[in-house]
């Protein structure tokens, strides 16, 4: 039986809401996200998107023969990569944005992300995303909340407009402890939660395929 070692994370919340940066680490994830915002700017490139997808506490496995790896990096756990999406004169791209390696873009001309977005964004950027809520025998209805979770954020960069889409795991779920979410079916059927699942297929996908291809180790 492959040999796994099993990492535990506790991270904490930074004051903007997430664990991504490592004090240890002098680069962080955010300073990286906004200087590639920055060198697409000056292509002339206005039409962005920055996906997120990372946990506050979390328990990871990885198997052994990683630690191995010339590529592997521990700083990577606790700061989970970030991907960018854009648009370059009608063609549509990606890259992963990580505090261990700086990667090429890629094409990404497959994805249907951008044609669902455009004729829903009005739409999408009026969207609520609601707490987990339930109601008791009495009809007084009380939220719930979770401390340690998983997050998917989305940012559109628009022109000079930023819209800002946040989804916890735990308003996502149905139940929990024999009491029902009642903004469950509002909350999964939102235009922005059909855009999280669609890229979190595509990043998937593009991680198990080494789509992301490195230049070179940070």
């Amino acid at each position: 039986m492959t040999k796994r070692i099993l990492f535990l994370f506790f991270f904490f919340l930074t004051l903007l809401g997430k664990a991504q940066n490592n004090p240890e680490v002098k680069v962080n994830v955010e300073d990286l996200v906004s200087n590639y915002i920055k060198q697409l700017n000056s292509r002339k490139i206005d039409t962005m998107c920055v996906y997120e997808n990372y946990c506050v506490g979390s328990i990871k496995i990885y198997e052994a023969s990683l630690l191995d790896s010339k590529d592997f990096c521990m700083e990577d756990f606790p700061n989970d990569p970030v991907y960018i999406f854009w648009i370059d004169n009608g063609r549509k791209k990606m890259t992963k944005i990580s505090i261990c390696s700086e990667y090429a873009e890629s094409l990404d001309d497959d994805n249907i992300f951008w044609h669902m977005y455009f004729p829903n964004k009005d739409i999408i950027k009026k969207e609520e995303i609601k707490r987990f809520q339930y109601k008791t025998s009495k009809k007084e209805i009380y939220t719930m909340m979770r401390d340690h979770s998983c997050h998917q954020n989305l940012k559109f960069i628009i022109g000079n407009q930023i819209i800002e889409k946040r989804f916890d795991f735990f308003n996502l779920i149905k139940e929990e402890d024999a009491k029902v979410n009642i903004n469950y079916n509002h909350n999964t059927n939102l235009k922005s939660k059909r855009l999280i699942d669609l890229l979190e297929k595509v990043t998937s996908e593009a991680e198990k395929n080494n789509t992301f291809k490195k230049i070179k180790s940070r």
